[in-house]
């Protein structure tokens, strides 16, 4: 059914309508708890549902899978982003055509990440070079099957500053009357801001629904990064009631459910019935903001302690198990099982357990794993801005010196860091200093703390009254010269380091337990592949923004092949709380670190595409994205500050 028409049949029953969107997760866990997800939130009657779309059809598979589960499993009207930029029509065609097999009839036409340059951007026949065009050519191939949406901008495009409301509004008229059928607005926070633009759309002659687009603030880093990003205008008071509880994660979640609350309150007020919630794959707050402004009765307390549960696991992932995690043991292979008598617990406990996402550092079975704001691993600046502060580097000397600058905070960022270097990173300065000196490149990392003060000013985090601990890490690509070297001396150095080490192509190396002689052949290989290429952090610190708790052990891993490492999960920051059980925030597994390789090593592809192809800084770039490793490095021995940089910078 089209979207328009569930619209029509609100209105005609003079009712309020809310739509869900969210995201293909990262890992095969993931994936399959966000099936699991979207399910139980199928209980909260969204009139529709969208799915993103990756830059350049990245998330193809995965946004076709999630989008024909959700209307045909689920029975979820379903709307797929798709995007034209870096897309070829091939690519389209085939998209379209899976959302048609899955009676899918709404699809959001977007244009899609800006364009590095013209040589990076593939245009579809010289006629996709707009959203508008993704449109007229939907309506040309498929008539009036497909049921169009466009995106609304109330603040103006982020790569249009330089327009006027007017001329903005104008182009969203022309995708219209190209043949869009409703719009969807991009977030917002300034509600009159937001009000006054939707009057001048209805002056200007566009009269189908709008739909504002509402995102929770679930975190602080997540949010202050997609407002930056998106150039998201934040009242005032908004600023001022965040600053003083930013590093309070349940805090800065409960505010974020009344503020959206309180806007959607507003918006009613004023007249305007639907919204679009942006999930960011995440649960209980779409749930209570909705209590809150009375579209759904509240939940009912839990009346069985044990009833049964499950977050999807699988034998060969790792699990970070938690005691409300599996409660059955017959069942840990089945999909979600949910007892009609047990729902109310059921749903308290699965849509919370992932509640405080940590990013990339979080929990890899959780829906939300990887993403604090949904836009995914991609450079946090515009072209222009990325340029003016990271000049054109042409030697691997060039790239260590952004590196020092921003360890030192003359840069405020660099293409793997949301801000700047956290207060913490003042402990370890100089070491980091010393790493990028040396040309080993630090993308991550902490100090090692041991039953620190919560309130701490540089490593404190989570409620007052509580001691937090953090085992060192540093997160590093390093040159192909020194790859085998850096091998050896973690392997051989001390009991307590594990590392995962990963080349670009796939190769994965880490922890040892064969023999020596297994040993000496790996790092023969790893020599031999080293031919003579340039050789290279600011620490961008696995920020504690989560409280899950999870019983977490912390093992060696072996080498071997990909499939045959052992999977553990080691926790590096944890908390000990009044009346709560252990905190555990940061872990770092192999599928999270497997996750974020693919990402990291992509962010250098889209700093390279910042030049000129064949330039100087376009070369060294691409050069340094292809033979450069990236390392993982944990002291285990949470107790020594020292350890882990003896043996990295020795």
């Amino acid at each position: 059914m089209k979207i328009v028409d569930k619209i029509a049949q609100k209105s005609a029953e003079g009712k309020p309508f809310y739509s869900f969107e969210y995201f293909p997760p990262k890992t095969t866990q993931g994936l399959s708890n966000l099936f699991d997800r979207i399910g139980r939130m199928q209980a909260l009657s969204p009139t529709f549902v969208t799915c993103t779309w990756g830059a350049g059809g990245s998330t193809f598979e995965k946004t076709t899978e999630l989008s024909a589960v959700a209307q045909t499993v689920h029975g979820l009207e379903t709307c797929m982003h798709l995007t034209c930029t870096n897309m070829d029509r091939g690519k389209v065609d085939d998209a379209l055509a899976e959302a048609k097999k899955a009676g899918i009839q709404n699809i959001l036409a977007l244009r899609g990440d800006p364009p590095r340059g013209q040589e990076y951007w593939t245009k579809i026949d010289d006629t996709f070079v707009h959203a508008i065009d993704l449109v007229r050519y939907i309506r040309q191939e498929y008539g009036d099957y497909f049921c169009i949406g466009v995106a609304g901008y109330p603040e103006g495009h982020m790569d249009s500053t330089d327009l006027s409301s007017d001329r903005e509004i104008g182009y969203l008229k022309e995708k219209i009357e190209a043949g869009a059928d409703f719009v969807l607005t991009q977030l917002f926070y300034d509600i009159e801001g937001f009000l006054a633009w939707e009057k001048q759309c209805r002056v200007l002659g566009i009269t189908c629904p709008i739909i504002p687009g509402i995102m929770p603030i679930q975190s602080f880093n997540g949010f202050r990064r997609i407002t930056n990003l998106a150039k998201i205008r934040v009242p005032a008071t908004i600023a001022a009631a965040l600053e003083p509880i930013q590093s309070d994660d349940q805090k800065v979640k409960d505010f974020g459910v009344e503020l959206a609350a309180k806007m959607i309150q507003q918006l009613l007020g004023a007249g305007i019935t639907g919204f679009h919630i942006c999930t960011l794959n995440l649960e209980k707050s779409v749930r209570l903001i909705l209590e809150r402004v009375g579209f759904v009765q509240p939940a009912r307390k839990p009346q069985q302690l044990n009833a049964p549960t499950h977050v999807n696991t699988d034998e060969s992932a790792p699990g970070t198990f938690r005691p409300d995690a599996i409660t059955n043991k017959d069942s840990y292979l089945n999909p979600l099982i949910w007892k009609p008598a047990a729902a109310d617990t059921a749903q308290g406990r699965s849509e919370s357990w992932d509640d405080f996402p940590n990013g990339r550092w979080g929990d890899a079975r959780s829906p939300a794993f990887g993403d604090l704001d949904g836009y995914g691993a991609s450079l946090k600046v515009e072209p222009r801005t990325a340029l003016e502060l990271w000049k054109r580097p042409t030697s691997a000397e060039d790239i260590s010196n952004l590196f020092v600058e921003f360890i030192q905070g003359k840069i405020p960022l660099l293409p793997w860091s949301e801000g700047s270097p956290l207060p913490e990173t003042e402990a370890i300065q100089s070491r980091l200093v010393s790493c990028n000196e040396r040309g080993l490149w630090t993308v991550g990392s902490q100090p090692a703390v041991n039953g620190k003060p919560s309130t701490d000013p540089l490593v404190g985090w989570g409620p007052k009254g509580g001691y937090v601990y953090q085992k060192s890490f540093v997160e590093l690509f390093v040159g192909p010269n020194e790859v085998a070297a850096m091998v050896q001396k973690l392997r051989t150095s001390s009991p307590w380091i594990t590392f995962f080490a990963a080349s670009r192509d796939g190769e994965v190396v880490n922890n040892a337990t064969g023999d020596v002689l297994e040993e000496q052949r790996k790092i023969a290989e790893l020599k031999k592949a080293c031919n003579g290429t340039p050789s290279s952090s600011g620490s961008t610190k696995a920020t504690p923004s989560g409280q899950q708790e999870t019983p977490v052990c912390a093992a060696p891993f072996t080498k071997g092949s990909d499939d045959a490492l052992v999977e553990g999960s080691n926790a590096v920051t944890w908390g000990v709380f009044p009346g709560k059980e252990i905190i555990q925030p940061t872990v770092i597994e192999k599928v999270s670190f497997l996750a974020w390789r693919d990402e990291a090593f992509e962010i250098w592809r889209d700093w390279e595409h910042l030049y000129p192809k064949g330039s100087a800084s376009q070369k060294l770039l691409h050069q340094i994205g292809h033979d450069y490793w990236l390392f993982n490095v944990v002291h285990n021995d949470f107790r020594d500050e020292s350890g882990i940089w003896d043996i990295v910078l020795a």
